[in-house]
């Protein structure tokens, strides 16, 4: 990523937000990729009607797909509404910042749209069975439910901290059995899976396109290296070492249930097949994770709701967040290597600086965890905050406009927040140094800054 450094807008005049150009009077240094033309209907100031969603064109926004490896203009399949699945986490253990990386970003991509008066249908699952939580619910004399419960109220109170705002459901993988069942019988009748022994496995080669998420070939995926974030399954089972689990024997308590198969449990990768479509439907508009995600997991996604359904794509734009890294090794639970948001907020660190230091790189970049760059961003929160308060400049037909413009293209260039953030330090400066009007550059960068979860009020940690 460039680091840009926003100047000043232009001293000439600027139209109101509903005839100005996207790219107008942007400042030079705030500009992405090529100048795009057309019409910016949007709001100056919160008390203004937002034009519905039907009459802005969707193609302004670009998102990278991870599926066909290029930034494409975002289209929903329905008009107006947004249909977004979020890999949630397994709760057997506390989160820590990487896992707030991605609900932070994932929370922002959910403001922006509802910012451009879009309808965000926000799922957010959690994986309550799994081969972890069995272990860790034993060792701990917890029922799954109970350690499940645990975590997940500290995972809310550290999201609130960070103000991720709630997705609208927290599906769990122990009350959607029916459909989990529901989902390997179709793919058993359409020949994409096979029984063994009371397992139930999905068959890779049936899938035509197994692998392009992943970007390699069948065959170069049965040659690489094993990853953390395979689950270990019974290899001497498969027919294909690329086949995966769809059901499991077993008789763990609070993770054992009733199927055609015989009592046991579902795979990893079925249970978020299930719950997307029984939360969100057949085919989804974007589905976000992890970067460490993308195989096997959501490579595994795709074949088996595909093959279930017979539909697709079954996901439109597939988004990927980069690793959060600790001294150049990647963040995780199995390492130990972990920073928690308790631990920093604790600290006496604002949570609204760890927010904006976990957008100020690009969500597809990997991030290194620096308790420098958390100050600075605090640094700079403290400045926003004084701008808030400045006198400002004298009245300036509404010079802020080329900053505002300049943080929705950064958004429409594939969410870039570094530009964002860097065009609401042009409007803070402008206040600072009498250069913007107050009564204009204030409520918008109050407003602006919301769109990025960052809120200037309180700063504690909910109870």
């Amino acid at each position: 990523m460039r680091t840009l450094s926003p100047l000043a807008p232009s001293a000439r005049p600027v139209l109101p937000a509903r005839t100005q150009k996207a790219r107008g009077s942007v400042p030079s240094a705030l500009r992405g990729g090529e100048a795009r033309s057309g019409v910016r209907r949007c709001p100056c100031y919160d008390g203004l009607p937002r034009p519905p969603a039907e009459s802005r064109s969707p193609a302004l926004l670009r998102i990278y797909n991870t599926l066909t490896r290029r930034p494409e203009p975002f289209r929903p399949r329905e008009r107006g509404v947004v249909r977004m699945y979020v890999c949630g986490v397994t709760p057997y253990d506390v989160g820590h910042l990487g896992h707030a990386l991605t609900f932070a970003v994932f929370d922002t991509v959910r403001r922006y749209l509802e910012f451009q008066a879009f309808e965000v249908r926000h799922i957010q699952n959690i994986t309550d069975v799994d081969d972890d939580m069995v272990r860790v619910s034993s060792e701990r004399g917890l029922s799954i439910a109970a350690l499940t419960e645990q975590n997940h109220r500290v995972h809310l109170r550290e999201m609130d901290a960070l103000h991720v705002l709630r997705p609208g459901g927290f599906p769990r993988a122990s009350e959607h059995i029916g459909a989990i069942v529901e989902m390997v019988e179709a793919l058993l009748a359409r020949g994409h899976a096979y029984e063994v022994e009371s397992h139930v496995f999905f068959s890779a080669q049936s899938a035509e396109h197994f692998g392009e998420l992943a970007g390699r070939t069948p065959g170069e995926l049965r040659a690489a290296p094993r990853t953390d974030s395979m689950p270990e399954e019974p290899e001497h089972l498969k027919r294909d070492p690329l086949d995966f689990l769809l059901w499991q024997p077993g008789a763990d308590p609070g993770a054992s249930f009733d199927s055609p198969w015989g009592a046991g449990r579902p795979g990893w990768h079925v249970e978020c097949s299930a719950m997307a479509r029984a939360a969100l439907g057949e085919q989804i508009d974007i589905h976000g994770g992890g970067s460490d995600l993308v195989y096997p997991h959501h490579e595994s996604e795709i074949a088996q709701s595909e093959g279930a359904t017979g539909r697709r794509p079954f996901v439109g734009t597939w988004m990927h967040v980069g690793t959060m890294r600790l001294n150049g090794a990647k963040m995780s639970k199995s390492l130990g290597n972990l920073v928690k948001v308790t631990e920093l907020t604790a600290r006496g660190h604002d949570p609204s600086a760890l927010r904006l230091a976990l957008l100020s790189r690009h969500y597809r970049a990997d991030h290194d965890f620096s308790e420098e760059e958390l100050v600075a961003c605090g640094e700079r929160l403290g400045a926003w905050r004084r701008a808030l308060e400045a006198p400002g400049g004298p009245p300036d037909a509404l010079r802020v406009q080329p900053w505002r413009n300049a943080f929705m293209d950064a958004l429409d260039d594939d969410f870039d927040t570094p530009r964002a953030i860097a065009a609401l330090s042009g409007i803070a400066d402008g206040l600072l140094e009498g250069r913007l009007e107050a009564a204009t550059a204030r409520p918008t960068l109050r407003e602006l800054a919301a769109v990025l979860g960052v809120e200037f009020d309180g700063g504690s940690t909910p109870s």
